[in-house]
């Protein structure tokens, strides 16, 4: 009865009537509610965004702009662990034309759930040089969706961007219920923390930063912290010694660690935040 009652509240707040998952997908996103209220900074909006988010919503890019569309009086921010794709890369490389795209179609559709395909925005990009450009061009579908607030009359856009599928094979109804509410709870979540400066400062990378690793770089991580030699990776990996070295190095300068047992600590510590916020929400159920 219990689990009845938390379901048909999650359709009230989407003004449905039915709830169309299953009872596992339905405990998931009861779990995604939880352990959104446990988010109090950036680094844990960026585990929590990768969790169980992302099996509702599959994305390598989450852009968040709220604020005055009209006058266009915006805080943004920029969750991903591409390299390069970062709020603070904003500055230099503005993507506001971008942004005016999405929420225009966006609003035009009704404030709807808006999913394409990327053409459009990628084409918006030219030829422009920056390593979130290059992000983004790496990106084929994109979803675009917000939440309105009445009172101020101003909105949150949300755009999720993707180099796979984003709906995963769902209808429409049910793809666009779902949608409905994940983005409120992913305003909620964006909402407990504070927003990021879009400027480089001078301290910016001076401890360095393991969500710019590349994807070779993490999976050589992986097999690192396992306690796998130079010679075992590059013989897993089909490379010659050295190229691990060389990414061996460039690791511990990202994510600012001198040694294999600073950076096994901190992969550690990442992994047990990560299973904490699971654990945490599934508690609070």
């Amino acid at each position: 009865m219990a689990n009845d009652n938390n379901i048909d509240l999650l359709a009230l707040n989407s003004g449905r009537r039915t709830f169309p998952l299953s009872a596992d997908e339905s405990g998931r996103l009861l779990r995604i509610v939880s352990s959104a209220l446990l988010i109090e900074r950036h680094y844990q909006l960026f585990i929590w965004l990768r969790g169980e988010v992302q099996e509702f919503l599959p994305h390598q890019i989450l852009i968040s702009a709220w604020g005055d569309f009209a006058n266009w009086e915006l805080k943004l921010d920029v969750v991903s662990a591409l390299p390069g794709a970062r709020t603070e890369a904003l500055s230099q490389h503005p993507i506001d034309d971008v942004l005016r795209a999405c929420h225009a179609d966006w609003a035009a559709g009704g404030r709807r759930p808006l999913l394409t395909k990327t053409v459009g925005l990628i084409e918006r990009l030219g030829t422009r040089a920056g390593s979130i450009y290059d992000a983004l061009r790496g990106m084929r579908c994109v979803l675009v969706h917000g939440v309105r607030d009445a009172r101020s009359g101003h909105d949150s856009l949300y755009v999720a961007l993707n180099s796979g599928s984003i709906a995963k094979g769902r209808a429409n109804d049910q793809f666009s219920y779902v949608m409905d509410s994940l983005v409120g709870q992913i305003d909620l979540a964006f909402r407990r923390v504070a927003a990021l400066p879009v400027a480089i400062t001078s301290g910016a990378g001076k401890h360095g930063d393991w969500l710019e690793l590349s994807a070779r770089e993490q999976e050589i991580l992986d097999w690192l912290v396992q306690g796998k030699t130079n010679i075992d990776i590059a013989a897993t990996l089909d490379i010659s010694p050295f190229t691990v070295k060389n990414h061996v190095q460039r690791i511990f300068k990202k994510i600012g660690v001198n040694n294999r047992t600073q950076a096994a600590a901190k992969y550690s510590q990442a992994l047990k935040e990560l299973r904490r916020f699971v654990e945490d929400g599934a508690t609070t159920r």
